[in-house]
């Protein structure tokens, strides 16, 4: 399961998912701006909030870094 922890005005978060999208990769959005539960989630494996972030099946990748998520997504 991969989750995109992401704000809407954050533009490396919609690179993020604009690089997911086009490798076809299934994600799901958690906007922590607005669901308190993903906030949680987020604090849990960043306790510095930084975003985005991505969780691949345990993985975390801290911003952008294409090649941190090509490894982990075996691209």
């Amino acid at each position: 399961m991969i989750k995109v922890y992401s704000i809407p005005d954050c533009s490396w978060c919609k690179k993020v998912k604009t690089y997911l999208t086009s490798k076809n990769v299934d994600f799901t959005d958690i906007n922590v701006e607005d669901d308190p539960e993903g906030r949680q989630e987020l604090m849990s494996l960043s306790p510095e909030l930084q975003i985005p972030l991505v969780n691949i099946n345990g993985n975390i990748v801290v911003g952008f870094n294409k090649e941190k998520l090509d490894e982990y997504l075996q691209l």
